[in-house]
């Protein structure tokens, strides 16, 4: 479940979510408001502190006792084993020709299945389609 935390600084609202939607206007449908994406983890605690300049690795919080206290690395099944990937060096552009570009899928997979490609559109309007669903007022475009 993605993770979001909103500050609101100098009339313009600040978004940190773990969601990966992080276009323009995503949260509120302002087109001034920009979402930063950062790990669940770096979401909480900045919402906790309640502060865009807070380091987790480094600075503290008062607790509701009047102590200080500082975050314990984030532990558990659901985080990568080796951590995070940085996000440094990573991309791969796509080959050249991408008909040369094979996907592997276990016919048994339970999960994953490959699609067949639509069938061409024969230039006309279709008709007779099911209604999926109904929507009333604003909606994502």
């Amino acid at each position: 479940m993605p993770i979001h935390y909103i500050h609101f600084l100098n009339q313009l609202f600040i978004v940190i979510t773990s969601y990966n939607r992080n276009f323009t206007g995503r949260n509120d449908a302002n087109p001034a408001t920009h979402a930063f994406v950062a790990s669940p983890d770096i979401v909480t605690a900045m919402a906790f502190a309640g502060d865009l300049t807070f380091n987790p690795v480094s600075d503290t919080l008062i607790g509701s006792d009047g102590k200080p206290f500082k975050f314990s690395d984030p532990s558990g099944h659901e985080l990568p084993p080796r951590g995070y990937d940085p996000g440094q060096d990573t991309f791969q552009p796509p080959p050249e020709n991408r008909a040369s570009v094979s996907v592997a899928v276990d016919p048994k997979s339970e999960r994953l299945q490959l699609l067949q490609p639509f069938q061409p559109w024969d230039g006309k309007t279709p008709t007779d389609l099911p209604i999926l669903i109904k929507v009333k007022g604003k909606c994502s475009k």
